[in-house]
C-alpha cells in the first residue's frame, strides 16, 4: 500500500569547544519554540577528532516539504531551523553552552527522491527475508542497514533493524523498458522503505561498481545490459573482492586482515 512519505532531509552543523559558557541568541525575527512541528526534533551527534561535534537534525525538514519549499527556499528555512535547533539544545542541555555554533552545511542532505521502476522493484519484504530468503540469481552487493526512516512513522510493521544482511538484484539497476543504460544511485530501482536502507553510500558505491563491470562485460560481448550473464557478473565482481555472500567466506576474511595489503 504506497503513501506519499518520502523520507525527512537534514542540514547538518558543526559545533565547536569554547572556554566561555553561554547560550548564543537567536537571529533576529527567529522564535524560540519550534513552529515547523509539535516539537524540536531529536538531533544524532557524532565527535570529530579534535572535539567539535557533527550535529544531524532527525530530520531538519519533511521530505515532501522540501519538495514544496524547492531547493534554495528549502535551504535557507533549513538554516532558520538549525539555528532554532542549536538555540534550543542549548537552553535544555547546558554541556552544549560550553559549544559554538561554526559551521553549516553548504546542501541540504536528501534521503530520497525520484525513483525508476526496474526490471526488479526491491522492497521491505526482500529486506525482511534477508539473503537466505532471497532467491534471486543476480544479486550484485549486499546490505545490512535498517530501514529507517526520518521524519514520520510509516505505520508499517517491521521497520527498524534486520535480522541479516540482504542482496540487491542487478535488475534493480535496469530501468523496464530499456535495455542501453543503467541506474546505479538513489534513484534506482526500491521501494520507499527498501531505499529507507539501501540508500546508504557505502551501497551506492557497490552499484555504482557492479555497473561499471556489467559494462565492461556488455562492450566484450557485444550485448545489451539486460542480456549481461548474472553468474560471470558476480564471478568478476569476487574477482575484485565484492563480499555477496553472508557469513563472510574465509577468503574473503583472509583478505580483509591482510596487513601487508592495508
Amino acid at each position: 500500500k504506497p503513501t506519499n512519505h518520502i523520507n525527512g532531509v537534514s542540514l547538518i552543523f558543526r559545533v565547536s569547544p569554547t572556554k566561555q559558557s553561554r547560550i548564543e541568541p537567536l537571529p533576529e525575527g527567529l522564535p524560540t519554540d519550534c513552529w515547523w512541528c509539535s516539537e524540536f526534533p531529536v538531533v544524532s551527534v557524532n565527535h570529530y577528532p579534535r572535539g567539535d561535534l557533527n550535529m544531524n537534525m532527525l530530520p531538519t525538514m519533511q521530505g515532501g516539504e522540501s519538495v514544496r519549499f524547492g531547493f534554495l527556499a528549502g535551504y535557507e528555512e533549513c538554516r532558520r531551523r538549525v539555528y532554532a535547533q542549536w538555540h534550543h539544545l542549548q537552553t535544555i542541555f547546558p554541556e552544549f553552552q560550553g559549544y559554538r555554533l561554526t559551521w553549516i552545511a553548504p546542501e541540504l542532505g536528501v534521503r530520497e527522491s525520484r525513483r525508476i521502476v526496474g526490471e526488479y522493484v526491491l522492497t521491505e519484504h526482500d529486506l525482511s527475508a534477508g539473503l537466505s530468503g532471497q532467491r534471486h540469481e543476480d544479486i550484485i552487493c549486499i546490505a545490512d542497514h535498517a530501514m529507517d526512516t526520518h521524519g514520520a512513522s510509516t505505520g508499517r510493521p517491521g521497520c527498524g533493524d534486520l535480522k541479516a544482511p540482504y542482496g540487491v538484484p542487478y535488475r534493480c539497476l535496469i530501468p523496464k523498458g530499456f535495455d542501453n543504460f543503467l541506474i546505479a544511485c538513489r534513484a534506482a530501482s526500491f521501494s520507499s522503505l527498501a531505499a529507507s536502507s539501501c540508500r546508504l553510500s557505502r551501497t551506492m558505491m557497490q552499484l555504482g561498481q557492479a555497473a561499471g563491470t556489467a559494462a565492461a562485460i556488455a562492450k566484450e560481448l557485444d550485448i545489451d545490459f539486460p542480456n549481461v550473464p548474472p553468474d560471470r557478473l558476480r564471478a568478476q565482481l569476487r574477482e575484485q573482492h565484492v563480499q555477496l555472500e553472508w557469513p563472510q567466506t574465509e577468503p574473503m576474511r583472509t583478505y580483509l586482515s591482510d596487513e601487508d595489503r592495508i
